[in-house]
């Protein structure tokens, strides 16, 4: 069973490694790219604690597999497949909160990464848990490359939707890859004070990433915001107050 997205994936392919194990490789949909692989052990784990009396807790667990991040979606493919799970995906923008959470005091235990996750209507997961925690286990590292590729594309992608907002383009989505945001042009109609803010908004998701890239290994994700942040927040907050005074004494209010 594909848990996730009801459209999961065009196909899966298998090769063989060293150990004649079969990996299992994410065929991307279209106009999809596959940013980042994890190699070595990794494991999944989606729960959901009970959501109201009557109803269990939710659990899906896979002791190995490969994750994949794509400039879509988190994509999670079992090593051996079974008729109950045969993969685990979820769009990047349904996900948040995410953490890195290092190997236990001494060194001992493996290092995982955590992220809620918004399940869709028909991706098999029943509608009683509107969230469920994604957990990767990496048993043999990998651990920061991943949370250093995820924070990259999903800020890339927070911005794409603000530009497909602002112009009305929902195809700005599709143009996202790992290395340049989409452009920005202002629609007819867009004051420049409009323009700033959404400037000030790249600004801050470019921040967040720097930040995201000074993360050390084995330590939790930061819970403080990045540098400056509260600053630029409030810049934002003054210029959206400036712009609307400014509609209101055109509207004659």
């Amino acid at each position: 069973m594909d848990y996730g997205l009801q459209m999961q994936h065009g196909d899966i392919l298998r090769s063989m490694t060293e150990e004649d194990q079969t990996i299992p490789e994410l065929e991307p949909l279209p106009n999809e790219e596959i940013l980042h692989q994890t190699r070595g052990r990794t494991s999944l784990d989606v729960s959901s604690p009970s959501p109201s009396p009557g109803v269990p807790p939710f659990s899906l667990k896979c002791d190995r597999g490969v994750a994949y991040i794509t400039s879509k979606r988190l994509v999670f493919l079992p090593t051996q497949p079974t008729d109950q799970f045969k993969s685990f995906s979820t769009l990047i923008l349904k996900t948040e909160n995410s953490r890195v959470v290092g190997a236990s005091w001494g060194g001992f235990g493996a290092n995982y990464w955590d992220a809620e996750v918004r399940p869709e209507a028909d991706g098999n997961i029943p509608a009683d848990y509107t969230r469920v925690t994604m957990r990767l286990t990496f048993n043999d590292g990998g651990h920061s490359d991943w949370a250093l590729k995820y924070e990259n594309i999903r800020g890339r992608l927070l911005h794409a939707a603000s530009v497909a907002r602002e112009t009305g383009n929902a195809h700005v989505l599709n143009a996202v890859t790992a290395e340049q945001l989409p452009e920005y042009s202002p629609r007819e109609g867009t004051s420049s004070r409009q323009s700033q803010i959404l400037a000030g908004q790249a600004q801050l998701e470019r921040r967040a990433e720097e930040a995201a890239r000074e993360r050390e290994d084995n330590q939790p994700l930061p819970n403080e915001p990045p540098p400056d942040y509260d600053e630029a927040q409030a810049q934002a907050i003054a210029m959206r107050f400036d712009e609307r005074q400014r509609e209101d004494a055109e509207r004659g209010y």
